[in-house]
């Protein structure tokens, strides 16, 4: 009597099917494994964009302590200056740039070796990514070197995390002890415009650090500050 082999093999249809469902599950492992690696490579952007920020809320503060220490006798007129190391007309600061209301670059510079922050650019072009990236946008591009981002004002630097632009922006100055409650805006372009600008009475900065960034995802972090020309000891 022949025997017939119980042995059951997998016909074409099944193998078919078979092959799909693995290639349905592999699909998915892969739009995870995607997913995750997008997500991070944009966290890390948001994560450098948030300590760019900071740092130029703790960099404005410096211009103010350099200030402090170099002009401790003049802080009515010197303490708010743009940029601590230059005198720019007279052997003392008073009639030097203040912050001010505008759009800010945060440059560095070094002084008998030491660093130092300071705000230049131009006063009237704000950084705006929202007509793609132009010119004036280009006035707060970062540069990636030796581990750190700085001023590099014109230069379409990209890094393998992006492109990072960063701008101070200056709002109002306040004069706190005018008898108004609050305080009132003042304008003040140095100490020497005006009785108030220069007269012993606490003045108030208040600025934001604002960092664009565009690569793997782009977004925009905003971080305020207040500034005031008078310190505690």
């Amino acid at each position: 009597m022949m025997k017939f082999s119980r042995k059951r093999w997998f016909t074409l249809r099944e193998i078919l099917v078979i092959i799909i469902i693995i290639s349905i599950g592999l699909l998915s492992i892969v739009s995870v494994l995607t997913y995750g690696i997008n997500y991070v490579q944009k966290s890390r952007q948001k994560i450098i964009a948030v300590n760019l920020a900071r740092e130029g809320i703790e960099a404005v503060y410096e211009i103010r302590n350099t200030n402090w220490q170099r002009w401790a006798g003049m802080k009515e007129q010197c303490r708010l200056k743009a940029d601590p190391l230059v005198d720019e007309l007279t052997p003392w600061c008073a009639d030097d740039t203040w912050m001010q209301s505008g759009s800010y670059i945060l440059s560095k510079n070094v002084f008998s070796g030491q660093q130092y922050f300071l705000l230049t650019g131009d006063t009237s072009d704000g950084l705006d990514l929202g007509q793609g990236i132009t010119t004036g946008d280009l006035h707060y591009s970062l540069c990636l070197t030796s581990g750190a981002r700085s001023a590099c004002p014109g230069t379409q630097s990209t890094t393998p995390e992006g492109m990072y632009f960063r701008e101070i922006e200056g709002y109002w100055l306040w004069e706190k002890d005018l008898p108004v409650t609050g305080g009132q805006y003042i304008s003040c372009t140095s100490g020497m415009d005006t009785q108030i600008c220069g007269a012993p009475l606490a003045k108030e900065y208040r600025f934001c650090s604002k960092v664009v960034y565009v690569g793997y995802g782009t977004g925009e972090v905003d971080l305020c500050g207040v500034v005031t020309n008078f310190m505690k000891k």
